[in-house]
């Protein structure tokens, strides 16, 4: 018999890291086509931390933050058949993964590789799916072409760097430290460019010789995008991934070259996107271009040191930040 209760971090007002405290909640149950998983493992992502500050659309209190999570199948609905109890999985789910369990479409669950920790596992929906659908769907990258990841050492950074040197591409990433540059390098980047430089925007202009980068995957926009929009190449792709502010631009840096800016959100995802990048995913995870870098694992209780973790890196950062259930 299923328990009905079980700890979990609650928000019952937006604030700091302090609003993330360590309640007890209702066990969700599964409905049809839904998983119930046993959570070993929760990913932070920044957007959690815009979320909690109240910053990044309305919320119904109280919530239990983060959607992405690995662990153990503990129950599935009426029509699932792609995982069955006791499948290792990763997930990302609609009813919070700061928590013991949390249920999840199951078009969003995938089993997780032997090879793969959990928290490894929690490391992949929202990073590595976010860089997928940002260099293929939106960016449509092509084998050959020169991508750009700007904070190619942080959760998203680094499933770019991975995915793109995965699929052939060649990959210049920015980092703000050795250690961080070493880890790009290390994950697919055959360059490195330290963004705290003062000749920074020449530098990346030099990295191509001047033609600029055919893909750019921006983590944050309301810094970098006019100076994406002046090293992009004609006809090439800018990705925004990320912003924490609004900038002023000049269209016509865009309009000269008849270059594309555009961005992406995984929540406009389909299920057959969904879908279709899972099997991208494992596909990698299989061929081993796929790895997840776990930076700092923290405790339930510690939620809000994590939430401060992910936001204080920033740049950087050297891989992802994982609570451990």
């Amino acid at each position: 018999m299923l328990r009905s209760i079980m700890r979990a971090i609650r928000v019952h007002k937006f604030g700091g890291p302090e609003v993330l405290q360590v309640e007890t909640a209702q066990i969700p149950r599964p409905e049809a086509n839904e998983v119930l998983v046993k959570v070993k493992a929760a990913g932070v992502n920044p957007v959690d931390t815009y979320v909690r500050q109240g910053s990044y659309g309305p919320k119904e209190f109280p919530y239990i933050p983060g959607a992405d999570a690995a662990g153990v199948v503990e129950a599935v609905g009426n029509g699932v058949t792609n995982v069955q109890v006791g499948d290792r999985v990763f997930c990302n789910g609609a009813s919070g993964s700061y928590c013991e369990f949390i249920v999840a479409k199951a078009v969003k669950v995938f089993r997780l590789p032997e090879r793969l920790s959990f928290s490894q596992g929690a490391a992949l929906p929202v990073p590595y799916f976010t860089a997928l659908r940002a260099l293929t769907y939106k960016a449509h990258a092509q084998p050959g072409e020169t991508v750009l990841v700007h904070g190619a050492s942080g959760g998203v950074g680094i499933a770019a760097c991975q995915i793109a040197s995965g699929l052939k591409m060649h990959v210049v990433g920015t980092a703000s430290t050795d250690e961080g540059a070493k880890l790009v390098k290390d994950n697919g980047a055959s360059a490195v460019l330290n963004h705290k430089d003062p000749n920074h925007a020449e530098n990346l202009k030099k990295a191509t010789n001047g033609k600029g980068f055919d893909v750019i995957l921006e983590m944050l926009a309301n810094v970098n995008l006019a100076t994406d929009m002046d090293i992009v190449a004609e006809r090439g792709r800018i990705v925004v991934i990320g912003s924490r502010g609004k900038i002023e631009i000049d269209p016509r840096a865009i309009m000269q070259k008849e270059s594309l800016c555009t961005a992406v959100a995984l929540m406009k995802s389909t299920d057959q996107e969904w879908q279709e990048m899972g099997a991208t995913v494992l596909q990698g995870i299989e061929a081993g271009w796929i790895n997840p870098i776990v930076d700092e694992e923290y405790p339930l209780d510690k939620a809000g040191e994590a939430h401060k973790a992910v936001i204080d890196h920033g740049s950087g950062s050297k891989g992802k930040i994982v609570i451990v259930i």
